[in-house]
């Protein structure tokens, strides 16, 4: 026993109590040693007796040495109480307390009370207003203090008070832009900054609508619409566009006024229908007054004047402006223009756009778009005197309509003709000593292919008066004025004259006027006496005188 209790003092812990610290973040490795003093030469051993860190701490029973086995946790726990026993042999000699103490590391960001957050906001808010609280905390050690940032472009909308509350800093507008990602981060403020470490969440504001925009017309302010449309069809669709979103969106089309007589319009799709036929030539411009309103409380409004151009259908013939006719003299030259005919068309465009044909021409040619009427050709009025010209008035429509027209052309005389004696040469027998005034006389005429003063003739004696022997009426009776003696002449010639108008034209007649035998003449001997000689010894028969005697009469 005396032995024993020296060993016992001999055999100690070079300390009563060991304290060791120990950073929470430290590897694995040797943390601390325990000594014990011993002098004598017979191998002493280390080892636990209690240990509340479940072999956190392995204790080498040769060297006394605290080897980590794993990593710490401060914020799980601070310290750690270990009792050391060294011993001789199986002999106990002695124990010691070891306390291992962590040491706070800053290796725990801030962690907010959710990964994100979604928030509605109106886009009316005011600026100012706070309106999502931040809870974030972190487990580390003297680091309560905490600053928070919210990350945004380049122009801040919101930001974070002292409170940490997300809170609006500008004026919101859903309809630039209907909602924001932020990205909002916590830092602890531990010293150096390179230490500090950090923690985020993400936020999403929905900014609400409010009906602050009234409906914008998108369609267009004017359209086309033909005439002959058909009732109750679909003429046209306004659109309009809301910038606002939900109910406040929805638009309804009313029509204002007038618009309502001939025109509906579906409330709901923007058709607009024809309730009253269309007539442009009555009229060609129509406004319809549209309003487009949203549902919103209060709701907004905007008013368009629609213009209807009311496209023009072919549904009106060609009509000529009056009747025409025109006199012309037969000797006009080509070239002349002689009338201008016109017809009008209440349609429009191509369907008024009136051409004009000449469907029975003669000598005559139309300009299709001015309906000037031509002379190509000579007249002839003794070849033809009237002309009856059919004349067709078309519109340039897809389906053209027309109209016709005549024209009368009346061609006028021109002295153009001579008068013509036929035959040329006349032969006239009359009875000498003939005093019987009715067949002293004979008609003469000439024909004149002229007309009416071109073809009135006077007549003329030019040669063969012969002392007033003849005579001739202006209209053409020839008179012998004495009976006549065929003895004293038997033919006389006469050249007779025709002669016209003006300017004169002149033709020629030749007349033979023969004068037959009256047996007016006794016959006459040669010789009132004949002497002659007759012998005696004469046969019967011998001639023995010629007795003549001779008749100025003939036949």
């Amino acid at each position: 026993a005396p032995q024993h209790n020296r060993w016992q003092r001999q055999l100690a812990f070079s300390r009563s109590v060991y304290s060791f610290q120990v950073k929470e973040d430290t590897a694995p490795t040797v943390v601390g040693k325990v000594e014990a003093i011993w002098q004598g030469l017979t191998p002493i051993t280390y080892s636990v007796q209690e240990d509340d860190g479940e072999n956190l701490f392995l204790l080498s029973p040769l060297s006394g040495e605290f080897l980590l086995s794993r990593s710490l946790d401060f914020e799980a726990q601070r310290f750690y109480v270990l009792t050391v026993a060294v011993q001789q042999g199986d002999i106990h000699v002695s124990s010691v307390r070891v306390y291992v103490n962590v040491l706070n590391v800053n290796d725990n960001p801030p962690v907010f009370s959710g990964d994100s957050f979604s928030v509605s906001l109106l886009e009316d808010t005011q600026v100012g207003t706070c309106f999502l609280s931040l809870n974030v905390s972190d487990k580390d050690e003297g680091s309560e203090e905490l600053k928070l940032n919210v990350h945004q472009g380049d122009e801040a909308v919101f930001f974070i008070n002292s409170a940490n509350s997300l809170c609006l800093k500008k004026e919101l507008d859903r309809e630039e832009q209907p909602s924001y990602s932020l990205t909002v981060t916590a830092h602890d403020c531990v010293q150096p900054e390179s230490l500090q470490l950090t923690g985020t969440a993400q936020v999403t504001v929905l900014v609400g609508d409010v009906n602050d925009n009234a409906p914008v017309f998108v369609s267009p302010n004017s359209v086309t619409v033909p005439e002959d449309s058909e009732l109750h069809s679909v003429v046209t669709m306004v659109r309009a566009e809301d910038m606002d979103a939900g109910i406040n969106a929805d638009i309804l089309y009313y029509l204002n006024g007038s618009s309502s007589g001939m025109f509906s319009i579906n409330a709901i799709s923007g058709n607009i229908y024809l309730k009253e036929t269309l007539d442009r030539e009555q009229v060609d411009v129509l406004t319809i007054t549209i309003t487009a309103a949203d549902r919103g409380s209060p709701g907004k409004a905007t008013v368009l004047n629609l213009t209807v151009h009311v496209e023009d259908a072919n549904d009106h013939d060609p009509q000529f402006t009056g009747t025409y006719g025109v006199t012309v003299r037969e000797d006009v030259p080509r070239g002349t223009s002689l009338l201008q005919v016109q017809a009008q068309d209440q349609d429009a465009g191509p369907n008024g756009q009136v051409r004009y044909v000449l469907t029975q021409k003669g000598p005559f040619v139309i300009d299709s778009v001015r309906g000037v009427v031509t002379l190509i050709d000579k007249l002839d009025r003794e070849t033809e005197s009237d002309y009856d010209l059919v004349l067709t008035a078309v519109d340039q429509g897809n389906s053209p309509r027309s109209a016709v027209a005549t024209v009368t052309v009346t061609v006028l005389d021109v002295n153009d003709f001579a008068p013509q004696f036929s035959p040329e040469t006349l032969f006239i027998h009359v009875m000498e000593n003939e005093e019987d005034p009715a067949l002293l006389s004979h008609q003469v005429s000439a024909l004149d292919e002229d007309s009416d003063v071109n073809s009135q003739l006077t007549y003329s004696i030019q040669t063969g008066h012969r002392d007033g022997l003849f005579s001739i009426t202006p209209n053409g009776t020839l008179q012998i004025l004495n009976s006549l003696d065929r003895e004293r002449e038997s033919l006389y010639v006469i050249t007779i004259t025709a002669v016209d108008s003006v300017p004169p034209l002149t033709g020629t007649l030749t007349v033979n006027v023969i004068v037959d035998d009256d047996n007016d003449n006794s016959p006459e001997f040669t010789e009132n006496v004949y002497n002659t000689i007759v012998y005696e010894d004469s046969p019967p028969g011998t001639v023995f005188a010629i007795i003549t005697a001779t008749d100025h009469d003939v036949g």
